[in-house]
């Protein structure tokens, strides 16, 4: 099931997965979150499974002024309901990807703005 792996690569943008998807697979998950609540669940679940570094936990929780304990949870729940709004542009996805930093979308979209 590529679709859901693609997905599942694009909610490892906490930790930087190695390769980014295409734009059409991009497009194809994005739209295939949209129609489909079990999925958003499941992405959210997958996401929350992935082991933070303790490192990654203290710069979300800065960047999200949430406690380190919470920060996973709530970037997970951030990302996928980006991806399935359609906030999160495959330009961020992209730019994170190739070691660029996040976007100022994404900065927003983590931070809940």
């Amino acid at each position: 099931m590529k679709p859901l792996r693609t997905a599942l690569l694009v909610l490892s943008l906490a930790v930087l997965a190695s390769c980014a998807p295409s734009q059409d697979d991009y497009a194809r998950m994005q739209t295939a979150v949209q129609g489909s609540p079990e999925l958003q669940k499941a992405l959210h679940k997958d996401c929350l499974s992935k082991r933070w570094s303790k490192s990654d936990l203290e710069d979300a929780a800065l960047l999200l002024s949430v406690p380190p304990g919470k920060a996973q949870a709530l970037t997970c729940k951030r990302v996928v309901n980006a991806l399935a709004s359609g906030r999160l542009k495959y330009a961020d996805v992209q730019q994170l990807m190739s070691n660029r930093g996040p976007t100022v979308n994404l900065i927003k979209i983590l931070q809940g703005r």
